[in-house]
């Protein structure tokens, strides 16, 4: 026992030795701490600490001259020259990077300032506040080895210190680093109609038609264009961007010195913007001018009005008596009609209702069209308080080039703006540079079938001729009732059918059975309704071909047909070309108006066909021009005809066969 209490208190006392060791660690640790970071404070003093709302000015050198920002209210404004357009953000920024500067190292005692730069200073910034203290910051010598800075303060170069080289980086740039740059117009690329570029090396119109497409002149020649190459042009306008301001304000006699006296290019662009419409002043002046004329019109006739008053109010006396017997004779009909709605409706509690409404209500119909019309016109004008209307506004867009700037783009001044600035030459060469050969359309020859009558061609010397025959068919098989909206129905089908050419019957059918034929049973169910029907019909064109007055297969022709309206060319010659021998294929279409197209195809080289029309020369790749040839082959039957030749006839590879193991077997017979 006397044992056990010994232990207890040795370990009691280990306990107390322990816990007091861990205290003592920790108030040691915790002043080791309190040490370090008293130290760190003196070894990185705050140096500067300037609040951003006791900023009045601030100075410091631009592109080698001082520049002085001063607050004008709540705004930031270039002291001498208060219309400069200041980036606001830019320079709270160089202002707030003052609330907090501490040195990295101090170097007292200093006796040679150029040692550190600081005799001729990289720049000096000078910072005024309210009250007027004014701090003075010399930028000296960067040590890149380090990323330090070495700076004084006030003047005093006796005391350097090091502080990190990108804590005054915010001050670096141009004078127009600190302005608020514009932006390039936007332009939705979907409505752009045109595109002018007059360049010193090249000039071309790039222009939708009537029929909204794409066309191409240059040279004084207008031709198709290519719609891909065209829309791309269009749509490289939305990522327009300016890449520097230059000058906010350039004077007309110092656009030589960007070369936008005589601009190396100009960009013209058509194309449209949506605006809020807005009323006129003059609508509203002209309906005040009318009030006022019809009121000194009123004024004139005043007293005329007040005799006719004094004469057409024993008129209207008489009137009103007859409007009241008139109205206790349309309530009398308005109760019976009530009476006999109820009678057929005497078993629905809201019909009675309706009749109780009915009956203690004189309404006309004249009545209710108003109030329907009141409805609409509130609901009208409840949509245009929320959406403000908007219409389609004509812009153009004009941008001069100048020449080539420091920063590898262009000076460009738009519209007609004293701003210039600075675009990527990678976005200009988009428009520069080209001419109306890069925006040729290379598709060799094409007519819808839709569109065609007939179609010559010749081929391996001999002519041929496919004709085009149109049969339009009426399917009698949409009824409906006199209750339906009949005439939609019979639009949609026509449409429909229309729309798909020559898949006619599959669309009948579907017509049919989206329709909802009558059957029999559903004819009688009609006529004991006493509803009549109405019969409407869907038209449709069929088209059929002839080969020299031969029927011809619809597939083949079309497969052949296809191929030679997509055929598109790999480049186009601009030199002049002249064969020796005669054209391999010559195709000449003619429209449904009359009007014709031939083109014609030689053998080029061993890579391309040269395909000639309108004295164009197309160069199309040979193998698609020979993959033409063997479709019209199909067509004529000449290719089945070439490979039965290539194949003998089956009873003589019979008969060789026979013959053949016949010797077999006789010479077997002599060696045995």
């Amino acid at each position: 026992m006397k044992k056990k209490s010994v232990n207890l208190i040795t370990a009691v006392g280990v306990l107390v030795v322990l816990s007091g060791a861990y205290v003592g660690v920790k108030a040691y640790v915790a002043k080791q701490e309190a040490a370090d970071t008293e130290s760190a404070e003196e070894e990185n003093p705050e140096i500067i600490s300037i609040a951003s709302a006791d900023v009045k000015s601030i100075k410091f050198v631009i592109d080698k001259k001082e520049v002085t920002f001063e607050k004008d209210g709540d705004s930031w404004v270039k002291s001498d020259e208060t219309d400069f357009p200041v980036d606001q953000d830019k320079i709270d920024t160089l202002v707030s990077s003052l609330n907090s500067i501490k040195a990295e190292r101090t170097l007292e005692n200093v006796e040679d300032a150029s040692e550190y730069e600081l005799d001729q200073p990289e720049n000096t910034i000078t910072v005024t506040t309210e009250d007027g203290e004014t701090t003075v910051i010399q930028l000296g010598m960067e040590n890149d080895s380090t990323s330090q800075e070495y700076i004084d303060l006030n003047e005093d170069s006796s005391t350097v210190y090091v502080v990190s080289n990108s804590t005054f980086s915010s001050f670096e740039g141009t004078l127009y680093d600190f302005a608020k740059s514009g932006v390039f117009p936007t332009v939705d690329s979907s409505t752009v109609s045109k595109i002018s570029v007059e360049g010193k090396d090249s000039s071309y119109v790039v222009e939708k038609d009537e029929n909204n497409f794409w066309n191409i002149t240059g040279d004084g020649e207008t031709e198709k264009a290519d719609s891909a190459k065209a829309t791309s042009l269009a749509s490289a306008l939305s990522s327009m961007a300016y890449s520097s301001y230059v000058n906010y304000n350039c004077a007309e006699d110092e656009f030589s010195q960007y070369g936008l006296d005589k601009p190396y290019a100009e960009i013209t662009v058509c194309y449209q913007e949506k605006v809020k419409k807005e009323s006129t002043d003059d609508e509203n002046e002209a309906e005040n001018g009318d009030e006022e004329v019809s009121e000194a019109s009123e004024d004139e006739n005043q007293g005329d009005e007040t005799a006719d008053s004094e004469t057409d109010g024993s008129e209207s006396l008489d009137e009103d008596a007859d409007s009241e017997t008139d109205g206790n004779e349309s309530s009398d009909e308005d109760v019976d009609v009530a009476d006999a709605e109820a009678v057929e409706n005497e078993n629905t509690d809201e019909t009675a209702d309706d009749n109780v409404e009915a009956e203690d209500t004189d309404v006309t119909e004249s009545d209710d069209e108003a109030g329907v019309e009141t409805t609409d016109t509130e609901s009208a004008e409840s949509s245009e308080d929320s959406e403000p209307e908007t219409e389609m506004v004509d812009r153009e867009l004009v941008i001069q080039v100048g020449d080539q700037s420091s920063d590898g783009g262009r000076y460009v001044r738009v519209n007609d703006s004293n701003e210039i600035y600075t675009i990527s030459e990678d976005s200009l060469d988009t428009f520069l540079g080209k001419t109306n050969a890069d925006f040729w359309d290379l598709t060799v020859s094409y007519l819808s079938v839709n569109n065609l009558d007939t179609l010559d061609v010749n081929y391996g010397e001999k002519d041929y001729i496919v004709n085009v025959s149109r049969e339009t068919s009426e399917d009698e098989n949409v009824e409906t009732s006199d209750n339906e909206t009949e005439d939609e129905d019979t639009t949609d089908n026509t449409s429909s059918d229309v729309a798909d050419g020559n898949d006619v019957e599959g669309n009948a059918a579907d017509d049919n059975t989206s329709s909802g034929d009558l059957t029999d049973e559903d004819t009688e169910n009609t006529d004991d309704s006493s509803s009549t029907a109405s019969t409407t019909s869907s038209t449709g064109v069929t088209l059929s071909y002839t080969l020299n007055g031969k029927d011809l297969d619809s597939t083949t022709f079309t497969t052949f047909y296809n191929k030679l309206i997509n055929m598109t060319a790999q480049k186009r010659l601009t030199d002049e070309f002249k064969s020796n021998e005669d054209p391999e294929m010559t195709v000449k279409f003619t429209d449904i108006d009359g009007n014709e197209m031939e083109v014609e195809y030689y053998s080029y080289d061993t890579n391309y066909y040269a395909a000639v029309i309108n004295k164009k020369v197309y160069l199309v790749n040979k193998m698609t021009v020979k993959e033409l040839f063997q479709a019209f082959e199909s067509v004529t039957g000449e290719k089945e005809e070439n490979e039965n030749a290539e194949t003998t006839d089956p009873e003589t590879n019979a008969s060789t066969d026979n013959a053949e193991t016949e010797t077999t077997e006789a010479s077997e017979d002599a060696e045995e």
